[in-house]
C-alpha cells in the first residue's frame, strides 16, 4: 500500500527564519486520519491523501505569520496595496482548542449554510477568499465577492508551497519598503 508522505516540514524550511516568522501547529493534539474522514463525510466531501498526511500529524492546523515587528499590522481605516494586508497563512484546524476563526467545523458549517458542499482548509490572512476541498477532494478557490469557485490545478502540498513562497516574497517586499529591517 502506498502511504503519502507529509511534506509540510520541507515546505516550511523553504522560507523558515525563526526571527522573522511565528509558527504554531497542532502538535500532539492532531486528529487521526479516521477522525478527519468521518468529519468530511458529514459534509459529503472527500479529503485528499496529501491533506490527510498533513492534518493528521503535528503540523496540522498550521498558522504562519510574519512577526509584527517586521510587518506592522494595519489599523482600521488604513489604506495600502492589497498585498500589504496579507501577512500570514493558515490551514484550518480540526481541534476545538484552536481559535474559532481558525477552526474547520464552523467554517464548513458556514459554507454549508450558503448551500455549498465544500470544506474550507487554507486561508491567506487578510484575504476574504479561501481554498476549499469539494466533494471529490479537488481544490477550489472560493471568491467571496462573486460567491464562485475556481479549480486549483495542483495538490495540497503544491498549494501550501505556493502560498508560503508568496508570503516570503511579500515579506521581502515589505522589508524593502521599510528600508533596513527593524531591530526587535
Amino acid at each position: 500500500m502506498f502511504v503519502t508522505k507529509d511534506q509540510t516540514e520541507e515546505i516550511i524550511n523553504l522560507i523558515w527564519d525563526r526571527e522573522q516568522y511565528c509558527l504554531v501547529a497542532a502538535g500532539d493534539s492532531a486528529p487521526s486520519k479516521k477522525e478527519l474522514k468521518e468529519f468530511a463525510s458529514g459534509y459529503g466531501v472527500k479529503l485528499p491523501s496529501e491533506y490527510l498526511a498533513h492534518a493528521s500529524n503535528s503540523w496540522g492546523g498550521l498558522y504562519l505569520e510574519v512577526r509584527e515587528e517586521f510587518w506592522p499590522r494595519h489599523k482600521a481605516g488604513d489604506v495600502g496595496p492589497f498585498w500589504s494586508f496579507l501577512y500570514g497563512v493558515f490551514v484550518h484546524a480540526y481541534s476545538s482548542e484552536a481559535p474559532e476563526w481558525m477552526q474547520m467545523r464552523p467554517a464548513a458549517d458556514e459554507f454549508k449554510e450558503m448551500g455549498h458542499r465544500v470544506i474550507p482548509f487554507l486561508k491567506v490572512i487578510g484575504d476574504a477568499d479561501v481554498y476549499c476541498f469539494d466533494k471529490s477532494g479537488h481544490i477550489q478557490r472560493w471568491f467571496h465577492e462573486e460567491d464562485t469557485f475556481e479549480p486549483y490545478d495542483g495538490s495540497f502540498f503544491d498549494l501550501l508551497r505556493y502560498e508560503f513562497l508568496e508570503l516570503e516574497d511579500r515579506r521581502k517586499q515589505k522589508l524593502g519598503e521599510q528600508g533596513a529591517a527593524p531591530k526587535p
